[in-house]
């Protein structure tokens, strides 16, 4: 790799930038193609492995598999070559970050959002599944969020074609523990339900900020995968709707046949539920049965939703990887469904800058790379000027990939039936109900909203909090650059405190479920046990908190949340018992002065009172000094000759 970093400067016709990731197969790096000023990803295959048969093939079926695809949730290919033993294509650059990036910067992710990244991503598996293509790693770290706030499918890596067995042994397992599903874990042929099961996994992760099972090693994490369930996700997300619980529920069933059938059928609930919750159940009523859709790959194919548009920018490092395991650390705006748009995807002109290939070879003959299909040509409007072959003539060849050469995106329409006059009618009537739901759900501005949400938060505690919390979201989803979000992203955080709270009260009282705590929640735990029984103890506890965690105020991630909790119920005690242990200390001071008189007349009554002291006031942090004292004056006694 450090002979690649150095030496590789130009690839075809895109000249090598910076490094953006690296992997187990190969690095990604950012390239500029020199004609256009067109920026990409060109994965490079790493020279350790060039010449290994194995990991050559596998490579070759990576770009195979992605010249199946052509959608705008999923990444595209632009082209692939071989330069001095340099094996390399080239894909779409996508602007933002990963999902796994963003849960590792701490974000928030409510239902409303899970559920349009699940659209985005379950359109992405449906493409793929028509064309037998699974995917066999969906995990954050795949999942792309665009500048516009859609998602792209990335690294089909070890992906495979239904029934394949090329680059497979039988009984390996391939993919990324977290997020894998029970048949893949135990190395037993997957289906487009593994893919399924693993977007199970992904949901659960965004909204609880908590991986399905935690273990201390890989084959741990197999076996929970394959025999356990996970915590249930109404009692770490309450918030979530129960038609998403029961779709995420159905989702990680263990026996891949009582899952969701396929992406199509998925798809087609969530779009149901987002209208049902946004539009009321007028939309949900007039929407066909998800279980009616499901009558074939090719039906699917013709009749599919719109798909959001594409954005190319920069690809986050986490792409190169070929099957790092995801960072499920604890990880903020709900996504308003914007107007569906044609489902195809625009692809950037560029020129192909490369040598002719020699006479009577055909365009991409390789001694890695298949050949093109025979009667294809280049895509119209992309010449290549004489003059930019003289200037640029990178070493080997590069096989451009257009649009003409991927998978279509969308089957070709068949004609539009005749419509009869009562068809007409109802879509009239359908229409001009559309228009009327339209005009009165049309977003409140920015002062309406801001004015709604102080209204509803005038009463400044959890619960005024939650009353406004989707017209938090939905303010900082839609202005991100008011001056007024702060005091918003304040909100959050204490909605999200007084869920906590509530989830650890719930915990103290044996209603919660038994799960795996970090060492700063068990520790809050323990301290909140004592609050009813002892809440002195409770105080020390809390303290002992705070002094062990020290860090900066922030009230992010478990442990800024437990250190706050912890020291608002710290000065919530003291305020109930500074008052009191006062005046108690001021009794026991006295009980003090009397034993040191009695020292001279009566000594065992002044010896017993103070060991009664000790024994009534060791626990108690406001005694002590006075705790202090009574040892002092028996060590003093027995050192006396």
């Amino acid at each position: 790799m450090r002979r690649e970093a150095m030496q590789v400067e130009r690839l075809g016709p895109y000249k090598i930038r910076r490094k953006l990731g690296r992997g187990g197969m190969g690095t990604v790096y950012e390239g500029v193609h020199v004609e256009t000023g067109e920026s990409a990803a060109v994965k490079l295959l790493s020279a350790a492995l060039v010449h290994e048969p194995d990991f050559r093939q596998r490579f070759q079926a990576e770009i195979d598999t992605l010249r199946k695809l052509h959608h705008p949730n999923i990444v595209r290919l632009f082209g692939f070559g071989e330069q001095e033993e340099h094996l390399y294509y080239v894909m779409e650059l996508v602007a933002g970050s990963s999902l796994e990036e963003e849960l590792g910067r701490g974000r928030t992710f409510f239902w409303r959002e899970v559920t349009r990244i699940g659209i985005d991503v379950a359109r992405a598996l449906r493409h793929a599944h028509d064309r037998g293509v699974i995917h066999r790693d969906i995990k954050p770290g795949n999942l792309l969020m665009t500048a516009d706030g859609h998602v792209k499918l990335s690294d089909f890596g070890i992906a495979r074609l239904f029934g394949s067995t090329t680059h497979t042994t039988a009984g390996s397992v391939l993919g990324t523990a977290e997020f894998m599903s029970p048949e893949q874990a135990e190395g037993r042929p997957v289906g487009p339900r593994s893919d399924l099961y693993s977007l199970g996994g992904v949901f659960y992760v965004l909204l609880t900020r908590r991986p399905l099972f935690r273990g201390d090693s890989l084959p741990e994490i197999l076996h929970k995968q394959r025999f356990e369930q996970p915590t249930p996700l109404g009692e770490l997300a309450p918030d979530v709707p129960g038609e998403l619980e029961q779709i995420i529920t159905q989702l990680l069933e263990k026996d891949s046949e009582r899952r969701i059938p396929n992406a199509t059928v998925l798809l087609r609930r969530l779009e149901t539920m987002e209208q049902a919750l946004s539009l009321g159940m007028l939309a949900a009523a007039s929407a066909p049965s998800p279980e009616s859709t499901a009558s074939g790959a090719g039906a699917a194919a013709t009749a599919r939703p719109a798909s959001p548009p594409a954005a190319a920018a920069e690809l986050p490092p986490t792409l190169a990887a070929d099957s790092v395991p995801g960072v499920l650390s604890a990880g903020d705006a709900a996504a308003i469904a914007p107007a569906p748009v044609a489902d195809t995807l625009a692809t950037a002109a560029f020129e192909i800058a490369a040598e002719p290939p020699p006479v009577g070879s055909r365009e991409g003959d390789s001694p890695v790379f298949a050949e093109r299909k025979q009667g294809q040509s280049p895509p119209e409007n992309r010449p290549v000027e004489p003059a930019a072959a003289e200037s640029v003539k990178p070493a080997g060849r590069f096989t451009l990939v257009g649009e003409a050469d991927l998978d279509q995106a969308e089957a070709p329409h068949a004609a539009p039936p005749r419509i009869s006059l009562h068809t007409a009618i109802l879509a009239f009537s359908l229409a001009v109900i559309g228009v009327l739901i339209w005009y009165f759900l049309q977003p409140a501005t920015a002062e309406t909203l801001f004015d709604r949400i102080e209204a509803r938060t005038a009463g400044n505690d959890p619960e005024s909090f939650r009353q406004a919390e989707d017209d938090i979201h939905e303010f900082l989803l839609r202005f991100p650059a008011d001056s007024r979000c702060g005091r918003l992203r304040d909100y959050q955080q204490e909605i999200e405190l007084d869920r906590l709270q509530r989830k650890f009260e719930r915990r103290t009282k044996g209603l919660g479920v038994a799960e795996s705590l970090l060492p700063v929640e068990q520790a809050y735990l323990d301290a909140m046990n004592y609050w009813r029984l002892d809440p002195e103890r409770a105080m020390a506890k809390f303290q002992a908190l705070l002094d062990l965690y020290d860090q900066p105020s922030a009230r992010v991630g478990p442990t800024g949340q437990c250190r706050e909790l912890a020291r608002r119920q710290l000065a919530r005690l003291r305020g109930r018992f500074d008052a009191p242990a006062t005046e108690q200390l001021d009794l026991v001071q006295s009980r003090l002065d009397l034993s040191d008189q009695l020292r001279r007349t009566d000594a065992a009554r002044a010896e017993a009172m103070y060991r009664a002291v000790i024994e009534l006031y060791a626990h108690k942090p406001w005694a002590t000094a006075a705790v202090r004292r009574a040892q002092a004056a028996l060590k003093s006694k027995k050192d006396s000759p």
